[in-house]
C-alpha cells in the first residue's frame, strides 16, 4: 500500500515539474523572458487555481514580475461541485440559480481573459491580463501584471475613501453589464490604488438584478470587520438604491448559513468522493 502511495506522489512530483518546465517555455518564447523562476504563492481565500509568481528577466536585463494561474482539470470538477451545492442551497429558499461553471480549463482561462480584459478596459485598476496559454492541452496558464499590492483582509482598519472608491468601481461594472462574481477581501487590493482582482463565474442565463445583488452582498460582507457598517451602507447608497441594498441584504443573510447548510448537504448526498 505503501508502495502504491509512493509511486503516485512520485508521478504527482514529476507532472509538476513537467508542467513548470512548460511554463519556462511560455514565459521564454511568448514574453522574451530569461532566467525565469517560478513559485506558488499563498491561496488567500481558497483559490481553485494555482496561483503562482513568475520572476524573469527582460532583453533589457531588467527584473520584472508576472501573476500566473495554472487552469487543470481538476479546478474544473471542483468549481462544478461547488456552484452545485450553492445552486442546491438556493434552491432550497426558492430562489433562482445564480452560479454558473465552464466546461474546460481553456474555456476557464479565456473567459477569465476576457472579463478581465474587459474591466480594465472600462479603467478600473486590476491585474491587467496579458494572455492564456495551452500547457500540456489539459491545463491553461493564465498570465497577468504582477501588482504590488496587499489584500483588504491584512488591513485592519478601511477609510472611507477606499468604499467609496470600491463601489464606485462595482457600480461602473455593473452599469456595463459585467459582474465579477468572486468579491471578497482577498480579491480586493490596496496598493498606490485600489484594485478589484480575479473574477468568479455566474449564470449568463441568471438575472442582472439577482446578479448585481450578489456582488453587491459580496462586497458589503468584505468590509465587516474593516470599518463599522453605518459607513459602509452610506458609501454604498451613493451608488446604489435601497431597493438595490434591499436585493443584496438577502444575500447577506444567505452568507450567514449558507456554508455550513452546504457542507451538510455534501455529506448527506455522499456526493464527493
Amino acid at each position: 500500500m505503501m508502495e502504491a502511495e509512493d509511486s503516485q506522489s512520485i508521478a504527482k512530483e514529476e507532472h509538476f515539474r513537467d508542467i513548470l518546465h512548460r511554463i519556462h517555455l511560455i514565459m521564454s518564447e511568448q514574453y522574451g523572458l530569461r532566467d525565469i523562476s517560478i513559485r506558488p504563492v499563498g491561496a488567500g481565500g481558497s483559490r481553485l487555481s494555482i496561483p503562482v509568481k513568475i520572476k524573469g528577466k527582460n532583453k533589457r536585463g531588467e527584473e520584472i514580475y508576472y501573476f500566473g494561474k495554472i487552469i487543470g482539470n481538476s479546478v474544473i470538477v471542483s468549481e462544478k461541485t461547488i456552484q452545485f451545492f450553492k445552486n442546491l442551497y438556493l434552491a432550497t429558499d426558492d430562489s433562482e440559480s445564480i452560479f454558473g461553471a465552464r466546461s474546460s480549463p481553456e474555456e476557464m482561462a479565456k473567459y477569465q481573459f476576457q472579463i478581465l480584459q474587459s474591466i480594465y478596459n472600462l479603467g478600473i485598476p486590476t491585474a491587467k491580463p496579458l494572455g492564456f496559454h495551452s500547457i500540456d492541452g489539459n491545463a491553461f496558464l493564465l498570465v497577468m501584471e504582477f501588482l504590488n499590492a496587499k489584500p483588504i483582509s491584512s488591513v485592519k482598519e478601511v477609510n472611507p475613501e477606499i468604499l467609496e472608491t470600491a463601489f464606485g468601481y462595482l457600480k461602473k461594472m455593473h452599469k456595463q453589464g459585467i459582474y465579477h462574481g468572486d468579491i471578497k477581501p482577498e480579491n480586493i487590493m490596496i496598493g498606490d490604488r485600489i484594485y478589484i482582482i480575479d473574477i468568479g463565474s455566474l449564470s449568463e442565463t441568471a438575472s442582472r438584478k439577482r446578479k448585481q445583488a450578489y456582488d453587491l452582498a459580496c462586497l458589503i460582507a468584505s468590509f465587516v470587520g474593516h470599518c463599522s457598517l453605518e459607513n459602509i451602507v452610506s458609501s454604498a447608497r451613493r451608488y446604489y438604491s435601497r431597493n438595490e441594498l434591499k436585493a443584496a441584504a438577502q444575500f447577506l443573510n444567505w452568507f450567514r448559513n449558507a456554508r455550513t447548510s452546504i457542507f451538510q448537504m455534501r455529506r448527506r448526498t455522499n456526493c464527493l468522493a
